[in-house]
């Protein structure tokens, strides 16, 4: 006698697999919602609209480009403004910024106003998703009338008919359409709404800040696959591809920086508190700079507003306290203390302070390092003209002076700051320079 027999995989498929069909497309329509609908995932008709481009409106879409840095992002080193191929070096290989010029082959040349508005919104143009290096996440805020300035600006640019490089990046990361998946998992739109309960001046701080300026690219903390964490926006950390630690802005972070001493820095590069270094000497000196007095003062009042964000322990350390003593001293007299002075406390706007500096005290204290290992300079600006040059040290002492001398400068003063070992001295050595 036979045994019975089960079902047919046709039963099967229609029991099971018609059910996980469905469950499917519910949860990729929730996430294309989410998204904003398929309409913010294509990118817009071609139309005949053409963006005003009278003086005033390429005089604030020029205003608007430099805050937003695009000709930093999009020149290559030594190459031609907005032509791109500047590297960005990620852990999943470098991209390539794109060219911005108007020639219409490899530049936004063909693009129009909708077009241009979309991409920044979205991060959608012309040739499919873009890379989340691109700053759509926040310039999603900008209006539509700056956009279209900004495009306005762009388009009386001089073409420059070149492609930058291919992008050299691994797996599916190289794969461009696997970014539906990175922006379905990972990527939320939200709208930047004008708070009635504050004033104009916080309000448009928070529109620079949020949008055009798009601090949080730096200053934010990233997650899974180098996404950013919205609610973890301005805790600081290190910088994707670069070495360095963008610190985090909030109101205790920055609890000893007036309004005017924070807008003065944003404009100079130099306050009493500290100096400009590393990238954001970059972002002063080619973006910042250009701030108009009143808006360099709206985004002073804004981060100055922001609540703190608890931060990643520190790892356990040694106080950097224990080390100092004759011979550290002896160090730090003759190569420190005619700039940033036996008291630590420099020379305001000209030698940034050591003493509270809260580079120097950083539970990562990777700037430090690299500013003490290479060099560094404060961008020249009409404020600075003239900024004062740190000199390199990685050359002229050896490693154990290198490391008495900095954890001498974490553990004076009122400065309390764990020890610096030498594994992570020799990491920040092998720190890209760019």
């Amino acid at each position: 006698m036979s045994a019975p027999k089960g079902p047919s995989l046709a039963t099967l498929l229609m029991a099971f697999g018609f059910p996980l069909f469905v469950l499917l497309a519910v949860v990729t329509g929730f996430l294309i919602a989410e998204q904003g609908g398929l309409a913010a995932l294509s990118v817009p008709d071609e139309d005949a609209e053409t963006p005003s481009a009278d003086a005033a409106t390429l005089a604030r879409g020029e205003y608007l480009a430099r805050l937003g840095d695009c000709a930093a992002c999009h020149t290559a080193r030594g190459g031609k403004p907005l032509a791109g191929g500047r590297a960005f070096r990620t852990p999943w290989g470098t991209l390539y910024s794109s060219n911005l010029t108007p020639d219409p082959e490899h530049g936004i040349g063909r693009w129009t106003a909708a077009q241009f508005r979309h991409a920044l919104a979205h991060g959608v143009g012309r040739s499919g998703l873009l890379y989340p290096a691109f700053p759509f996440e926040s310039f999603q805020h900008l209006s539509a009338d700056d956009a279209d300035a900004i495009f306005a600006w762009l388009r009386q640019q001089p073409e420059v008919a070149g492609a930058p490089p291919e992008n050299t990046l691994e797996g599916l990361a190289g794969w461009r359409p696997a970014l539906i998946g990175w922006r379905m998992l990972l990527h939320r739109p939200w709208a930047l709404r004008f708070d009635d309960a504050r004033g104009e001046a916080w309000n448009r701080g928070r529109y620079l800040v949020e949008g055009i300026a798009h601090c949080a690219m730096c200053h934010g903390e990233r997650g899974r696959l180098g996404a950013l964490d919205r609610s973890r926006r301005f805790v600081g950390g290190r910088i994707l591809g670069q070495g360095w630690v963008a610190p985090p802005l909030d109101r205790e972070s920055l609890a000893h920086w007036s309004r005017d001493d924070l807008a003065g820095y944003l404009r100079t590069g130099v306050a009493p508190q500290a100096s400009a270094y590393g990238p954001m000497a970059e972002v002063v000196g080619s973006s910042l700079r250009h701030l108009t007095e009143s808006d360099a003062r709206a985004i002073a009042e804004y981060l100055l507003s922001l609540p703190p964000l608890p931060q990643r322990p520190a790892p356990p350390a040694r106080p950097a306290r224990q080390t100092v003593g004759p011979a550290s001293t002896a160090l730090y007299e003759k190569h420190c203390a005619d700039c940033h002075g036996r008291d630590g406390r420099g020379r305001a706007r000209v030698y940034p302070p050591l003493d509270g500096n809260p580079q120097v005290v950083a539970s990562d204290p990777v700037n430090l390092m690299r500013v003490v290992l290479f060099g560094a300079a404060p961008p020249t600006t009409p404020g600075n003209p003239a900024p004062h040059t740190m000199p390199p040290f990685a050359d002229r002492m050896p490693e154990a002076d290198l490391l008495a001398i900095l954890n001498h400068v974490r553990g004076s003063w009122n400065n309390d700051a764990g020890e610096i070992p030498p594994y992570q001295l020799r990491q920040a050595r092998a720190l890209p320079l760019e």
